[in-house]
């Protein structure tokens, strides 16, 4: 018989790694029609994506992808993992 004993650490370095998990992105499940995301790159600015159409019971859907100035720069169709993937999009609450 092996007894583990669990002690809680008051280690800066475990409350650093925590806190990092709790700000670690969400894995994006589904698109909802509507949903907007924001995108922030410091060499070619910020985009804004929205999802304008839902497939597959929102487990995949086509996504504008627009410019600061309103511009469509690009349209993604797929998943939501991949879309997720394609950069570090944020959900804009809302």
């Amino acid at each position: 018989m092996v007894t583990l004993t669990v002690i809680r650490s008051h280690s800066p370095l475990i409350a650093q790694s925590s806190e990092r998990r709790r700000q670690a992105p969400k894995l994006m499940l589904e698109i909802a029609l509507g949903q907007k995301w924001i995108m922030a790159d410091a060499t070619f600015g910020t985009f804004f994506a929205e999802a304008i159409e839902v497939l597959e019971d929102g487990i995949s859907g086509t996504v504008i992808i627009t410019d600061e100035k309103g511009n469509i720069v690009d349209t993604f169709t797929g998943t939501a993992a991949e879309f997720q993937a394609s950069g570090e999009w944020c959900l804009l609450e809302g």
